[in-house]
């Protein structure tokens, strides 16, 4: 259990969608609202990494918005499990964790991009956006931030 295999050849399309991972219901209820009335889907919802490998490989959500700090399996583990099953996956990190330790080895891991809690709506909304009309986006951390 919490682990999934390698895909394929993408043997399944995305879902147009978001995969929120949170174990804080609150966080997971104002990110499926900021993300909501943007008319963004929300395809699923999970407490844990655990729960987000089992989910992603059958919902395949286009964006996973993904918490570090959680009970059972945390973020990096999930990242770097849900990146060695899709190596394409959209993962962004969310988190009140914002050193740049953090920050670097969430992006070499393969996120997307790492928002800072509490949330600006206007951020969360434009990654998860960005990333559903299948633009590369460039995180938004300049490159001194990120160490080596």
């Amino acid at each position: 259990m919490g682990t999934i295999l390698p895909l394929k050849n993408q043997e399944k399309q995305k879902s147009n969608g978001v995969l929120i991972v949170d174990d804080m219901r609150i966080m997971r209820l104002v990110l499926s609202s900021i993300l909501k009335d943007a008319g963004i889907p929300i395809l699923g919802e999970a407490t844990n990494g655990r729960e987000a490998l089992e989910m992603y490989s059958s919902i395949r959500p286009a964006v996973v918005v993904l918490d570090i700090l959680m009970p059972v399996m945390d973020g990096f583990t999930a990242l770097e499990k849900l990146m060695a099953y899709d190596s394409e996956a959209n993962v962004v990190i969310c988190s009140t964790l914002q050193q740049k330790f953090h920050i670097t080895k969430a992006l070499k891991a393969g996120a997307k991009d790492f928002l800072i809690k509490p949330f600006r709506p206007d951020l969360v909304r434009k990654v998860v956006q960005s990333l559903l009309l299948k633009n590369t986006t460039v995180h938004q951390y300049p490159s001194y931030l990120i160490l080596d």
